[in-house]
């Protein structure tokens, strides 16, 4: 049996190693943030998003500034304790030397820090050291004299001024890394609140990993207030407390036993899960302790049945919820590296989460964006042609009306005049002169107010005269309205919603306006210069004015020379002559605004050509650069997480081999059952955009059952040396894919069943926008009940992600797929002749396949119509549902909506005619 301080010293020893790891995936971690935020300002400065800042919104100056707590702190192990005693019995076990003097008080901050020789200093701030005769300068030492470490006479009277650092430096492979351990200063006698203002003073650019040794069998009130203190300043920090008061060669048999075995797990890397500690276990009189570190909320207390109560500390080391806990004596000193270990790695899984938003979120806006450039390339030209054909029409209808309702507008003219003349005529005699000073006599001096009493009368007999008309007009062509305003309306507005035209300029909705208020929209005022018929009969009036009157000399402007007047203009009107000048100018107009709406449009046309090659620049940038940028990213930072979590996947056999990887059994991973580890190794950085794009798709789907589920990633940094990382991706493992499953064989009805679960599978990747490009024998896998599942998402991407590339296996690409102008619908094909090879019931190739020597000569023959050929097994409806699905033209293909029915309907009528003995057997392989 080892003795137990070799064996504690043995633990301990492993505390470098955590650290080490520590730091080296914190350098990836920061790394990570570095390239994240180098590609959100490329993004911003492409102006991929525009108006918006996207590294700003996701890196916000709190989510730095969390991260920066952690990725650009040191580690620090920290010792508080109840007096300098169980300090520093504490730190001289974890050393495995004694470096501090038992006993003493009242000392300094001590900070232990990497040296090659040992040495102590005296630093203020951290910053600068202080001349100080110290008696550890005088001779050679081993143990830190008291002298050295105790406050000075002026420091104890400024309570306050705890600034002063005693640094250690010794050659202790716990320091290499620029870990430290620091031991604070009592804090007896301090004001409330000093406490937390010393400590978190000294303990800036500090990442802190909190022990508290215990070296009394209770807690002081000044203890107590310490760490209440505490728990405000680091609220998500747990504290390991250790009694220091039992040895280490206080150690039973069985506790050695223990200890020894905790060891060869650390030996063998495994992840071990320190035990419970219970109350029942714990020495009696250090109950009072933990029940008052219970009322502080440090440890939590549970009452049981039985007269102990039971004490639970943190949750297992996976779950890195990580929780204070309580350990009963330094003989048990192996828990402080688990301790550690939790700490650490709760620390980086945090991190690791926090990037993983910041890729998601982002690549999520991505996608988004990309479906909507896609949906503005293909949307923007047929508005805009659509706009042109119906402004076009209403065009020609307007000039039709205008030929064609001259007749009517001349009777309706004539209708206006008969009907009103009278109260035309009574209006002007009692009309009011507004411009005209008239006598008692209603007599006037001169021509002139003769001239301007004649311009009222008349001014109002147009007036009433041409609302009349107007009105009639409006009614008679009030029908184009329903006809062309409303949709084109809208596709202009939202053309012109993002276009800014030059000032002055008339855009095309305005056009249009014009062009719908010459035939309808008009409103005739007295001051209303829109309407057309009001400025034709203004016209009129200008001229009659011209002529000169034989009545002009009178200078009795009563009311019977009121009706005179009104009674003469309204004989000299010629309603045809009046007709034709409406229609003219209706002409005029419509003809003006058809010609500024054709200007105006192919303004907005040159606007969106440019902007579409824009908009297609940046989601071609989208789709090839950024989005698999930051999914390789996502793809590192979700491995990390899973990588701490779960730790590195166990390979067993090997269970199949593909283009880009091969696939081992794992038996066991982040606690479920066995699954398949996809192992890949990307040579080159296309290849690790596929796999970091087949990894977020393949992650971010909702659980389906027809879709494998990705358990989780880790990136294996170690393979190949170091230089070429290896991805591995954990997923469930099924019994075995479709093309073993149809080679061993497979009953008609099963096989009718595997069918709707793959159009079960592609239906759903479609309806989350994804098309999946791959779908083949081998990437449906089967479980014991033989129900598929979709799996190898190696190909799958959103539909406005797609770039037109040649991915797919040859027997099962559409023939567009060549052409690089492809949709959804190629998943509908492949899944045509797949269902070939399912009818069939076995994996041989069609024999119109087998005289194509290479993929070449397949892809010729598809591209002219080879398609698979009808077995005699085949039923008449699942042949004409093939010949369906991969029709040459995709618009031509059924949709699953279609297909999933027709499925289920086809294997209803067949397992009817099973239950009623219509054949001998259920159909096998040669049905």
């Amino acid at each position: 049996m080892l003795n137990c301080r070799v064996l504690l010293l043995r633990m301990v020893s492993k505390l470098p190693q955590e650290f080490h790891t520590f730091l080296k995936n914190c350098y990836h971690l920061r790394r990570i943030l570095r390239e994240t935020q180098k590609s959100l300002e490329e993004i911003t400065t492409a102006c991929i998003f525009p108006g918006e800042d996207l590294k700003a919104q996701v890196l916000t100056p709190t989510v730095l500034q969390r991260l920066g707590s952690i990725l650009e702190c040191h580690p620090a192990l920290v010792v508080l304790g109840q007096n300098c005693q169980a300090k520093a019995d504490l730190v001289n076990t974890l050393l495995g030397e004694a470096i501090l003097p038992p006993g003493g008080s009242s000392w300094r901050w001590v900070r232990f820090l990497y040296g090659l020789s040992s040495h102590v200093a005296v630093t203020l701030s951290s910053d600068f050291e202080v001349v100080e005769d110290l008696h550890s300068h005088d001779k050679a030492w081993t143990v830190v004299s008291e002298e050295d470490l105790k406050r000075s006479e002026a420091e104890e009277k400024d309570m306050a001024d705890y600034s002063t650092i005693v640094d250690i430096e010794i050659c202790h492979p716990l320091f290499k890394d620029n870990v430290q351990l620091l031991v604070p200063p009592d804090f007896d006698g301090l004001h409330s609140g000093a406490f937390r203002e010393v400590l978190s003073k000294g303990l800036e650019k500090v990442l802190p990993v909190f022990l508290y040794a215990v070296g009394e069998e209770s807690l002081t009130d000044q203890h107590i207030h310490e760490l209440r203190e505490l728990k405000q300043l680091f609220p998500e920090l747990p504290v390991l407390f250790i009694c220091t008061s039992a040895s280490p060669q206080e150690l039973t048999e069985s506790e050695q036993h223990q200890l020894q075995e905790s060891c060869l797990f650390l030996q063998e890397e495994s992840c071990y899960t320190p035990q419970c500690l219970h109350c029942g276990d714990v020495d009696r009189s250090l109950l009072g302790l933990i029940q008052q570190l219970d009322r502080i909320g440090y440890l939590h207390l549970e009452e049981t049945v039985s007269e102990e109560p039971s004490m639970t500390t943190r949750p297992c080391c996976g779950q890195f919820s990580v929780g204070s806990d309580f350990v009963d004596g330094l003989h048990k000193l192996d828990q402080v590296l688990f301790f550690v270990r939790d700490c650490l790695q709760s620390h980086l899984v945090q991190v690791s989460s926090i990037l993983n938003d910041i890729h998601s979120e982002c690549l999520r806006r991505f996608i988004l964006s990309a479906f909507d450039m896609a949906r503005e390339i293909q949307i923007t030209p047929r508005r805009i042609h659509y706009a042109q054909e119906k402004e076009a029409d209403l065009y020609k209808s307007l000039m039709v009306v205008a030929s064609e309702k001259q007749k009517e507008i001349t009777h309706l003219i004539e209708v206006t005049l008969q009907n009103m003349r009278e109260d035309l005529i009574e209006i002007a005699a009692a009309y009011q002169y507004h411009g005209v000073t008239l006598l008692d006599s209603e007599v006037v001096e001169s021509p002139q107010d003769v001239a301007v009493a004649t311009s009222e009368i008349q001014h109002l007999v147009l007036t009433r005269l041409s609302c009349a008309v107007a009105n009639e007009l409006v009614q008679s062509v009030a029908c184009l309205q329903d006809t062309f305003i409303g949709t084109l309306q809208r596709c202009l507005e939202s053309l012109e919603k993002n276009c800014y035209e030059q000032e002055g300029s008339l855009s095309a909705s305005d056009a249009v306006k014009q062009i719908l208020s010459a035939a309808y929209n008009i409103k005739l005022t007295t001051s209303s210069s829109s309407s057309f018929l009001h400025t034709c009969l203004e016209r009129l009036r200008n001229l009659l004015l011209t002529f000169q009157l034989p009545w002009a000399a009178t200078r009795c402007l009563d009311v019977a020379w009121k009706k005179r007047v009104a009674t003469e203009m309204l004989d000299s009107l010629s309603a045809a002559r009046l007709a034709k000048n409406i229609s003219a100018q209706f002409r005029d107009r419509v003809r003006a605004s058809h010609e500024s709406f054709q200007s105006a449009l192919r303004s907005l046309e040159n606007h969106y050509s440019g902007r579409l090659e824009r908009t297609e620049e940046q989601r071609i940038a989208i789709r090839k650069y950024h989005t698999p940028r930051l999914a390789r990213l996502a793809l590192e930072s979700t491995s990390m997480c899973d990588m701490i979590r779960y730790g590195m996947p166990v390979q067993g056999k090997e269970i199949g081999r593909g283009q880009y990887g091969v696939v081992f059994s794992c038996e066991s991973w982040g606690g479920t059952g066995p699954c398949a580890v996809k192992s890949v190794v990307p040579p080159d950085d296309k290849h690790w955009n596929d796999l970091a794009m087949e990894f977020y798709y393949t992650r971010t789907i909702p659980e389906h059952k027809r879709i494998v589920k990705l358990r989780g990633s880790v990136v294996d940094h170690t393979y190949g040396g170091g230089c070429t990382p290896a991805v591995l991706l954990v997923m469930d493992r099924l019994s075995r894919d479709l093309y073993s499953g149809l080679r061993t064989g497979l009953k008609w009805l099963v096989r009718l069943q595997i069918a709707i679960d793959v159009v079960e599978g592609i239906r759903y990747l479609h309806s989350q926008g994804l098309v999946h490009r791959d779908i083949k024998l081998k990437n449906v896998l089967l479980d014991c009940d033989n129900r598929a599942k979709l799996t190898d998402l190696g190909f799958c991407i959103p539909e406005a992600m797609m770039s037109g590339s040649i991915v797919g296996t040859p027997v099962h690409m559409a023939p567009e797929l060549l052409s690089g102008h492809y949709d959804s619908s190629v998943d509908i094909y492949a899944f045509g002749i797949l269902f070939w090879y399912i009818c069939a019931g076995h994996v041989k190739l069609p024999l119109k396949f087998e005289q194509f020597q290479n993929k070449e000569q397949l892809w010729i023959g598809v591209k002219k119509g080879t398609r698979p050929e009808r077995l005699k097994c085949f039923d008449e409806q699942c042949w004409l549902l093939m010949e369906e699905c991969w029709a040459a033209e995709p618009i031509r293909r059924p949709l699953l909506g279609y297909v999933l029915p027709l499925l289920l309907s086809i294997k209803a009528e067949y397992a009817v005619k099973f239950s009623q003995d219509c054949f001998p057997g259920e159909l096998g392989n040669d049905s």
